[in-house]
């Protein structure tokens, strides 16, 4: 005698609860690849967003430090023997940013002034060599 044997089909209640099973874990893997995707965007916003304030940072300090040249430029058209220097400066006033100038006597009847801007994290130095001229 012979013996035929059919392969087993599932009930069909159990091929639905697979396919749910299948679709479940597709679904997870497209929220966690969208996830992945969302944070990764984020992180590269946030670090081009801190450059940025870097770079502006940098640059104010270098606006502040040219301030603080030009307050110097003032003082010395008014009196050309003035040498006392200007102490930290904060502009604009609450900013917390600040500048300071250092005045000396140079060679040749110069004048050389320091100037320096500082911004958060950031300072900036200026250097400049005046002369009285007509």
């Amino acid at each position: 005698m012979t013996v035929i044997r059919f392969p087993m089909r599932l009930p069909s209640r159990q091929r639905r609860s697979s396919r749910r099973g299948a679709a479940l874990l597709l679904a997870i893997f497209v929220m966690t690849l969208v996830s992945t995707l969302a944070v990764a965007t984020l992180d590269a916003e946030m670090m081009r967003y801190m450059a940025l304030r870097n770079t502006r940072e940098w640059d104010e300090a270098r606006y502040l430090a040219e301030a603080g040249l030009n307050d110097a430029f003032a003082h010395l058209e008014d009196d050309i023997s003035w040498r006392d220097g200007i102490p930290a400066t904060e502009y604009p006033q609450g900013s917390g940013w600040t500048y300071r100038v250092s005045v000396a006597d140079g060679s040749d009847a110069t004048v050389e002034l320091t100037s320096t801007g500082t911004v958060g994290n950031f300072t900036r130095t200026l250097h400049v060599t005046v002369k009285q001229g007509g």
